[in-house]
């Protein structure tokens, strides 16, 4: 996890012939990234088209929370319900609403494994994703920068 930590940030700009190095993750966020705190890696594609995919704060929020459990994308991932909605502060349906609609909206897949355990998959948000890029370009050409 340390070399992750050490690697320069994707959104970070590519440095100028003046600076020595790009600054990293571990050096953008200082004491709040740590070994083992971990961060969650979300394209600013997905957060530029979430009004295009209709998604409320609650539905990204969700969306986010399962997508920190995702490291390995030929993995699927396994977290509860009741563990998501204990760190939103909202209960357990809202969460199941908020996978439901996702799942509808064609972002994740669920399945339920021979032990009986629910997993998601975000097969299909990748390839949505990468199908959208474009929209997102023009999303970003309408953006006021610098606010």
């Amino acid at each position: 996890m340390e070399a992750l930590l050490d690697t320069p940030a994707s959104d970070a700009p590519a440095p100028s012939p003046d600076e020595a190095t790009p600054i990293t993750i571990k050096e953008k966020w200082q004491g709040a990234v740590t070994q083992g705190s971990g961060f969650v890696a979300v394209p600013v594609a997905l957060l530029r088209l979430q009004s295009k995919y209709d998604l409320t704060p609650t539905d990204m929020l969700v969306l986010i929370n399962l997508l920190a459990h995702w490291w390995d994308p030929a993995r699927a991932v396994y977290p509860r319900s009741t563990t998501i909605a204990k760190r939103m502060g909202v209960d357990k349906r809202t969460v199941q609403r908020a996978t439901q609609k996702l799942e509808n909206a064609g972002l994740l897949s669920r399945d339920i494994t021979e032990e009986g355990r629910r997993v998601f998959k975000f097969d299909r948000l990748v390839e949505k994703l990468a199908r959208d890029v474009p929209a997102a370009y023009v999303i970003q050409a309408q953006e006021t920068h610098g606010s």
